[in-house]
């Protein structure tokens, strides 16, 4: 099965998603079979997060995700 590139969100959309109980961090997982299946599914996912995401049929899924690294800004002259 080819490797799938993992979703990325900002830190504000992540913590809006977390606030509803649609992600979170790793260690809220009850399991860890999960996240050993997306390590090896998900080769660019940093092991730290994740959140439901809705398939087309409208069912909620659970999937790992990273939050998008902050860019800095060029200051205004």
């Amino acid at each position: 099965m080819p490797a799938s590139i993992v979703s990325a969100i900002s830190r504000a959309q992540f913590e809006q998603l977390a606030h509803r109980g649609l992600a979170g961090e790793v260690p809220e997982l009850k399991t860890s079979v999960a996240s050993e299946q997306w390590q090896s599914e998900h080769p660019d996912w940093r092991g730290r997060h994740w959140a439901y995401t809705e398939d087309e049929a409208g069912v909620l899924r659970l999937h790992p995700l990273n939050i998008a690294r902050a860019t800095r800004q060029p200051r205004a002259a």
